[in-house]
């Protein structure tokens, strides 16, 4: 473990989960942090991954530099940037998508769920390859939606999912010993970042 680099990408309390995870875990020898520019290191709704790294005294790193490394296992947990794999030395980048891919790929995964009357919900976690959420799946877990939750409620659930899909198959991955399914892009519906004008 020594020689690998883990790297947490994105933001809010699913990041930081994930990351208090791997300290509790003694993780943290090699362990990096890249927030979303978005992160100004303050706390709003959600709490600053940056400012939370700072206060652990985490190593911030930027994108280039990732790139340049090796033996990274980078995970993305709603990282708003497309990551291009053509730029990384390392095939191990990983992305935990907030919904049953192949549907809902793209952007404002937890509002459209609600919107389309979606009855269950869930998280997937898969390789990140060149296009948008295509890459092949790792695992996936799911969770019912009720009738009333609000787009809050749902995306609470949808953090606190993240975490346990991250937990369960973190040292499958770190020891590659896992396996790869296609998804069925027939089933696939893609949604641009442009799709929702929250104003």
């Amino acid at each position: 473990m020594s020689d690998k680099y883990i790297c947490i990408a994105g933001k809010n309390q699913c990041a930081i989960d994930i990351v208090k995870y791997l300290l509790k875990k003694k993780q943290n020898k090699n362990l990096l942090i890249l927030p979303n520019k978005s992160d100004n290191g303050k706390d709003g709704w959600q709490p600053s991954l940056r400012k939370f790294a700072k206060n652990r005294k985490i190593q911030i790193i930027t994108e280039k530099k990732l790139q340049k490394l090796k033996n990274l296992f980078l995970f993305s947990v709603e990282y708003e940037k497309i990551l291009n794999v053509k730029k990384f030395q390392s095939k191990n980048l990983f992305n935990i998508h907030f919904s049953l891919l192949p549907k809902f790929r793209g952007c404002h995964t937890n509002y459209l769920q609600i919107k389309f009357g979606e009855k269950r919900s869930g998280v997937t976690l898969h390789k990140i390859d060149k296009g948008i959420d295509t890459g092949k799946i790792i695992d996936q877990l799911k969770f019912i939606i009720n009738i009333n939750d609000t787009a809050k409620q749902n995306y609470m659930k949808l953090m606190k999912y993240s975490l346990k899909i991250f937990i369960k198959n973190f040292s499958l991955i770190i020891k590659e010993n896992y396996k790869l399914k296609k998804q069925n892009f027939k089933k696939s519906t893609y949604f641009p970042r442009k799709y929702v004008d929250y104003q």
